[in-house]
């Protein structure tokens, strides 16, 4: 038996950090839904719907903006409580909508239901608030009402029991591709809490180590994919690495700069008299005689900023430098007589004032550089592709290990004995959760759990496109049947009475070049003849039909890679039959899984040698791809 594995790119994730705009389009989706129809013009659900996706939009966007806060300690914890509270309520509102028995069997909630559509946009908000919730929890252990959130079973309950509801009321079609999608949308949102729900428990039996370990195994895996770049983006990253640098150190630079220009605004705010003035500009040119100390070093860091740029901004360092230069002699030579001229004291005090509005315009116009040279230094790496996968790479892991520092915190807290509340809730929801998806109830008009009709519905999508593979491949033999001499009826033997029949010597040879499509040869079908097109055209839809048939098979061992930890001996035994087979852990089968099936099916019966055969043929009369540019059409 195969371990269960989920590819990457199809990973079903625990705690998504989506845009911003991804959640909001999914609020947009689900009220577009309700009002897009003409029996939910006047109905009090879709007021209460569309109020709710506005509260949440608006919660949600003010929880962005905290959430892209540099600085912890500017975080308002008390806005974070009231945000995430208000935007939970209304997604909560929204579930209890869609699973109102009195709006799912109005005119305006059947046709809402009857799509799928507002199931997956509901799915879609539940996947979009989560991270808002994980963030809260992890900025204010006290947010412990936002934790079933965090797990995600209270609002997954919604989306499941609605699903169930259709069940019971006839209304899931299997046949309709959004209905299929709430299938796996709701399956997939049960894995994450049941893998959530585990996490709980691990951090109630104090074991956070295990879930950090588990959770930095994808941060591990994403580094590994970028470990090793190629010489080119080497030399870029190394390239990057010592522009950086040197943004860093005018950056780091700048910040002392700001320190101690605030320290002087804050002195000649409180006395701007020119005897002051004149004093605090005397001993500001004995800071810059060492030419590196503040404010020298005001100057330094803008030359240091501005060399690599154009004219104008290197033009600029030199003037304010300059300024600087000019304004230490004309102070050095104004503040010794200070005291028994006003002229000189006058003069001082104006030099200095004038040199303190030099030094706040260079630091102004250092930290504006500072912004145009990271924006510059990315776009011109981002001309390279190989950079920018890079780049996403690096960012996924920045962003991956971020959660997983807020999923540590959210547990911690989850963890002690106050929560024990939100623990059993969130283990009765998760009863209810797996019943709905994977139970077997003989009341159901499917007559089967919902995960098992998608399983089957697809397994039966897979034999029909394999028997319009045999029908393709039929018409394929057939034309190459016509080109042998059987098929022309050139190989006819004439007995003595005048009776004929073709010669089976010659009959066997020529069904051997059928099977085998030897005659398929650009020889028999030169390239750019009509009959070279007519081939390469069934050679193609035969081929069509086998890749729908491997898509089909590929889909139902996804489906059932991404529900394999969660399958267990209290649901329906056909789901476990059909994802697992039914074996023992010595490895003796009784029952191979369906794909298992279906797999040596293929090939008992050759089904994949044939499907090979065409491939090959494909290729060996040169048939065309569809051109680029149906891509743009």
């Amino acid at each position: 038996m195969s371990p269960a594995t989920v590819p990457d790119a199809y990973a079903c994730p625990l705690f998504e950090n989506r845009p911003h705009a991804e959640l909001i389009s999914a609020v947009d989706a689900l009220t577009k839904e309700v009002r897009a129809s003409q029996e939910c013009s006047d109905d009090t659900n879709v007021k209460s719907l569309q109020d709710s996706g506005k509260t949440i939009k608006d919660n949600i966007t003010t929880l962005q903006t905290i959430m892209d806060t540099q600085d912890p300690t500017q975080v308002n914890t008390a806005q974070i409580d009231q945000s995430m509270t208000t935007a939970l309520q209304a997604v909560s509102s929204i579930g209890e909508v869609l699973n109102n028995n009195v709006f799912l069997n109005s005119k305006c909630g059947r046709q809402t239901m009857s799509t799928g559509k507002a199931l997956i946009a509901l799915n879609d908000v539940i996947n979009g608030i989560a991270p808002y919730a994980l963030f809260a929890v992890s900025m204010n252990a006290a947010l412990a009402p936002a934790l079933p959130f965090v797990i995600g079973g209270v609002v997954a309950t919604s989306g499941i029991s609605a699903l169930a509801k259709m069940i019971n009321a006839n209304t899931l079609d299997m046949e309709n591709p959004e209905h299929r999608k709430a299938v796996l949308q709701n399956t997939c949102q049960f894995t994450k809490v049941a893998k959530k729900v585990r996490f709980m428990q691990l951090a109630q039996s104090g074991k956070i180590d295990k879930i950090t370990q588990e959770l930095e195994k994808d941060v591990t895996m994403y580094k590994q994919n970028f470990a090793k770049p190629s010489a080119e983006l080497y030399s870029l990253l190394k390239y990057k690495d010592t522009a950086t640098k040197q943004i860093t150190e005018v950056q780091k630079q700048l910040a002392s700069d700001q320190t101690d220009l605030a320290t002087i605004d804050g002195q000649v705010n409180s006395n701007n008299d020119d005897m002051m003035v004149c004093t605090l500009a005397q001993e500001l040119v004995n800071w810059s005689q060492d030419g590196t100390s503040f404010p020298a070093s005001v100057f330094n860091n803008l030359s240091a900023a501005s060399a690599q740029n154009n004219k104008s901004q290197r033009l600029q360092a030199m003037t304010m430098k300059s300024l600087h230069q000019a304004s230490i002699k004309r102070i050095s030579e104004t503040a010794p007589q200070a005291s028994e001229s006003d002229n000189a004291l006058k003069s001082c005090a104006q030099a200095g004032r004038s040199w303190i509005a030099g030094i706040r315009q260079s630091i102004t116009a250092t930290a504006a550089i500072i912004g145009q040279n990271k924006i510059a230094l990315e776009n011109e790496l981002n001309q390279n592709m190989e950079y920018r996968s890079w780049k996403a790479q690096y960012s996924r892991i920045q962003v991956q290990q971020v959660t997983v520092q807020r999923v540590e915190k959210a547990m911690q807290e989850l963890s002690k004995d106050n929560s024990i509340i939100d623990r059993s809730e969130l283990a009765q929801r998760m009863v209810i959760l797996k019943a709905g998806l994977f139970g077997a109830n003989k009341f159901w008009s499917l007559g089967k759990s919902p995960v098992l009709a998608w399983i089957e519905h697809t397994r039966t999508m897979h034999s029909q496109s394999i028997s319009a593979f045999l029908i393709g491949l039929k018409a394929v033999k057939s034309g190459s049947w016509s080109l042998t001499g059987t098929g022309q009826g050139k190989n006819v033997i004439i007995t003595p009475g005048g009776g004929m029949y073709s010669d089976p010597v010659k009959q066997a040879q020529d069904a051997k070049i059928m099977n085998t499509l030897a005659n398929f040869t650009l020889d028999n079908l030169p390239l750019g003849s009509r009959e070279n097109e007519i081939a390469c055209q069934q050679l193609e839809g035969a081929w069509l039909d086998w890749s729908a048939a491997m898509d089909h098979l590929g889909a139902i061992q996804f489906f059932c890679d991404m529900i394999d930890p969660v399958l267990d001996v209290k649901m329906d035994s056909s789901v476990v039959a059909a994802c697992r087979g039914v074996g023992q852990l010595n490895g003796r089968m009784q029952s191979e899984s369906i794909v298992n099936q279906q797999k040596n099916i293929l090939i008992s019966k050759g089904y994949h040698n044939e499907a090979a055969l065409v491939s090959r043929k494909l290729k060996e009369l040169q048939c065309p791809l569809p051109a680029v540019s149906v891509m743009n059409q």
